[in-house]
């Protein structure tokens, strides 16, 4: 279980450490009007264009440090609103901010979340987010109490920066359906196409190993990435991770992607996918996907149940999947 960081020091350094993770990505400083529910402030934001997303960080006050996130690079004149916020407080715990630090037995530090999106519109909350986010979850010890948290990410990781940018595009792509769709947010598939926002992770979140999961979200968009390039029509929905369909929409090959290859983890892995091809033609393709190094005994077994494994491995933040074209 992680615990959630109360001393200053600790949480002033990783805050600094944060802040310091986004600067090789800044390509520019904006001066925009950063719109907030109370008005709005003349701030400055830094601006990735690899990101695709924007980052003000607040100077402190109070018991408060404050980061502001949001998607697209701002233009004009008119107030930026902010997508979503990753606030610590200084010292102790304090319920009411979205964001704290957390620490797991083995002393890995990562970033979480509470649900507290905001925006200043009606439905748009906490409760929004517990409804409707998907990614990995993780239960804290927060003092006296447990709370279950969204894992942005494992501070330490060299794919954090990634694994934040893809919680600001989640929690965006969030309040987009929610202001365009009725407040039960139906979700309709009109034609396969990959959703990032629908990306879960593929076990029991309360006993998976918290740094590997974060990474999930990025293998499943790295794969993604990796079809389209091979020119396949690629999708995903509440239950599968990847599907690939034909010229006749049929799905042909379907994706459950692990973070590791442990028994447990694989068994869960394994039951994903014999659980998603039960509705669909005895020709689809069943594919689990591991890191690399995956075991050949278990590769064997996993075969005769009509499973295949694709491994990959990560390229500085990226998944690379070498055997992929041996699939598909």
């Amino acid at each position: 279980m992680l615990k959630v960081l109360e001393d200053e020091s600790a949480i002033k350094k990783y805050r600094r450490q944060f802040v310091k993770s986004f600067k090789p990505f800044v390509d520019d400083k904006l001066h925009v009007n950063l719109g907030h529910p109370g008005g709005a402030f003349s701030a400055k934001v830094f601006w990735s264009s690899r990101l695709g997303i924007w980052m003000y960080h607040e100077k402190i006050s109070g018991n408060r440090c404050g980061h502001a996130f949001g998607v697209g690079k701002p233009t004009g004149a008119s107030p930026v609103s902010i997508t979503c916020e990753i606030n610590f407080p200084l010292r102790g715990i304090d319920r009411r901010m979205g964001g704290a630090l957390a620490k797991d037995r083995h002393g890995r530090i990562f970033v979480v979340h509470r649900g507290k999106i905001g925006g200043g519109k009606k439905g748009v909350g906490k409760s929004l987010f517990e409804k409707h986010y998907r990614g990995a979850w993780s239960v804290m010890e927060d003092g006296d109490a447990e709370t279950t948290v969204a894992l942005v990410g494992a501070l330490n990781s060299p794919r954090f920066v990634r694994q934040v940018t893809q919680f600001v595009r989640k929690v965006n792509q969030m309040k987009d359906v929610m202001s365009r769709r009725s407040p039960q947010m139906e979700i309709t598939f009109d034609e396969p196409r990959f959703r990032e926002e629908l990306v879960d992770y593929g076990c029991d979140r309360f006993e998976c190993n918290p740094a590997l999961s974060c990474d999930h979200g990025l293998i499943v968009s790295d794969l993604h990435s990796a079809l389209k390039r091979k020119g396949f029509t690629v999708g995903n929905d509440m239950t599968i991770d990847l599907f690939v369909v034909d010229a006749d929409r049929r799905i042909t090959t379907v994706f459950q992607v692990m973070t590791e290859a442990s028994t447990a983890v694989v068994h869960a892995g394994m039951s994903k996918l014999l659980l998603s091809g039960v509705d669909l033609p005895g020709t689809t393709r069943l594919i689990l996907v591991l890191p690399r190094g995956t075991d050949q005994p278990l590769s064997e077994k996993l075969k005769k149940l009509g499973i295949n494994i694709l491994e990959y491995e990560w390229q500085d933040d990226l998944a690379v999947f070498s055997g992929l074209s041996a699939f598909i």
